[in-house]
């Protein structure tokens, strides 16, 4: 049987519900403003260890693309499970002004980060890939902060949040 595109789209995003993802904050500053914009996302990936580089895809239309591929830099949050109230603003664009309220931001050369998320990534644009309705934009790292402590990483998993925790099996 045969699908067509708008099957393919209900069925990958059925599929899709169903892989658990870590919950992060991508944030960057705008550089023709100097005003933070970030966005919720969950296609964030690890691509390198030589070079140390992480993938981010982003909606075209979405309000943080624009400052992203401007500035050529952004911040992954990793967030703990101690931060989901973070993440409602960054879903909703009706909710965006509330996005950098919070006192839980510190800056990292004008990049807005929070430094109790598991880990804070800072990654410099090395190439942009237009695919569809997203971009891909692949950044090295430039620095890392993490949180002090064992934080437990927050988790996304059939449109909810989820805790994310090692099996106890015998690992290989």
């Amino acid at each position: 049987m045969t699908m067509r595109n708008g099957e393919h789209r209900d069925a990958l995003k059925a599929a899709m519900r169903r892989m658990p993802g870590a919950v992060c904050l991508v944030t960057t500053v705008d550089p023709s403003e100097g005003a933070p914009a970030g966005l919720a996302a969950s296609a964030v990936i690890p691509i390198s260890m030589d070079p140390p580089s992480m993938l981010i895809s982003i909606n075209s239309q979405a309000s943080a693309h624009g400052p992203i591929a401007r500035s050529g830099r952004f911040c992954i949050n990793l967030l703990a499970t101690d931060q989901t109230d973070l993440v409602g603003p960054f879903a909703d664009s009706a909710r965006r002004d509330e996005r950098f309220s919070a006192e839980d931001w510190a800056r990292h050369e004008g990049v807005p980060y929070l430094p109790n998320a598991c880990a804070a990534i800072f990654c410099e644009v090395q190439q942009e890939v237009p695919f569809g309705t997203h971009t891909l934009f692949i950044g090295e790292v430039a620095h890392i902060v993490g949180r002090d402590g064992a934080a437990a990483p927050l988790g996304w998993i059939e449109g909810g949040f989820a805790t994310i925790e090692p099996l106890a099996l015998a690992r290989a």
